[in-house]
């Protein structure tokens, strides 16, 4: 850089603390930096005296024959201070504009103060006044994006803890509901007007507890990077064959057919299988309207077994179908079907989930003509 006119370096000197008064004046009365107006005039100058000083500083070793010179703009806008002034105005609860406002409101003190003097900055001044403030301004959007980075980081975290907990604590009165009203059912004075409203409670209470497991699983899949599982020698026939009933119960008014051609053997966790059917059978009883059966097909192909689900309901919109295997997209807000799902929208996200822990693959086609369809394919040592 080029040698800095003695009167540019004393002018900076002679007007800092009036710099600092007419800056702090101006972004009080700016109506684009609200949160200034609440602070007191330490907390708002804060560090920016220090930026300005090292500004000055800079300048003046550059006039002193024999030295390397000052610290650069980016130095200087990046330094300690900076960050710390920015961190400050975060935790103040400024906005980021509002942060770049007030120190461009800082550069254009600086530049009218020169300009009323009639003192015309070289190149060299001019680069290191701008690069400063230019550099202090990246430093807080820097800031910004790492404080914010770190809140997401704590709300994800706390926001699992807390769906683990409660998933947790809902167990126990779930599974008291479970108990009394199997009890009820197994009683021999239960009326059958009775025992139908009795099945309507026990179905709800499964889907809420299956609701509690999808929670619970979301959370493991989010905080261990994936679902774990247990395999072990299972007929998917067998797991297929008791899922199909006990959703028959649960929908009297709908039709289940299945078809299993094959040897349904393989190494999978049953747990984890009868879950993947319960979703994507449920999810497909929940789109198809009563007269329309929803057709379960389970056959084998090579060293893999192959499940297809499929219903006639309304199709799905081809712009939902990329992402329909993502968290928390209900049925309801996917398309339009007979029935308005009550899930959390977790129900495909879990299933793909399991499908991967298996080494699996799932995928899903949907038009008017032939509906919609799921295809699972798992290898039978996942």
């Amino acid at each position: 850089m080029s040698q800095p006119s003695p009167r540019v370096l004393s002018l900076l000197r002679e007007r800092k603390d009036e710099l600092m008064r007419q800056w702090t004046s101006r972004i009080r009365d700016d109506p684009k930096i609200p949160q200034a107006r609440a602070l007191n005039e330490e907390d708002l100058r804060d560090y920016t005296p220090k930026l300005l000083e090292d500004l000055i500083d800079s300048l003046a070793q550059s006039t002193q024959p024999g030295t390397p010179g000052g610290a650069s703009g980016q130095e200087i806008g990046s330094s300690q201070a900076a960050r710390l002034h920015a961190s400050h105005r975060l935790a103040q609860r400024y906005s980021l504009a509002e942060e770049l406002r007030e120190l461009g409101v800082l550069r254009s003190v600086i530049i009218d103060m020169f300009a009323r003097e009639r003192v015309t900055l070289g190149d060299g001044e001019a680069q290191l006044v701008h690069s400063t403030l230019d550099e202090a301004m990246v430093t807080a959007a820097v800031e910004v994006e790492r404080t914010t980075s770190a809140e997401l980081r704590r709300d994800v975290v706390l926001r699992e803890l807390f769906i683990a907990i409660l998933g947790h604590d809902l167990r126990t009165p779930l599974s008291a509901v479970r108990f009394a009203t199997a009890a009820l059912l197994k009683r021999e004075d239960v009326t059958a007007a009775v025992a139908r409203l009795v099945q309507r409670i026990a179905a709800s209470n499964d889907r809420a507890v299956r609701m509690v497991e999808d929670m619970l699983d979301l959370t493991r899949v989010r905080c261990h990077s994936g679902l774990p599982v247990e395999p072990k020698l299972v007929d998917l026939r067998s797991i297929c064959r008791q899922v199909v009933v006990e959703l028959e119960l649960s929908y009297p008014e709908h039709t289940i057919r299945l078809k299993a051609q094959g040897d349904g053997h393989g190494m999978w966790d049953p747990g984890r299988m009868e879950q993947l059917l319960s979703n994507l059978i449920g999810n497909a009883v929940d789109h198809s309207p009563p007269e329309e059966p929803v057709q379960v097909e389970l056959r084998v192909q090579d060293q893999a077994v192959v499940l297809e689900v499929s219903n006639r309901g309304s199709p799905i919109p081809p712009e939902l179908l990329p992402v329909i295997f993502d968290p928390f997209r209900r049925g309801d807000q996917q398309h339009e079907g007979p029935r308005r799902t009550k899930g959390l929208g977790l129900g495909l996200f879990i299933a793909k989930t399991i499908v991967d822990a298996h080494g699996g693959s799932i995928e899903v086609t949907s038009t008017p003509e032939q509906g919609t369809l799921f295809r699972v394919v798992l290898p039978r040592s996942s």
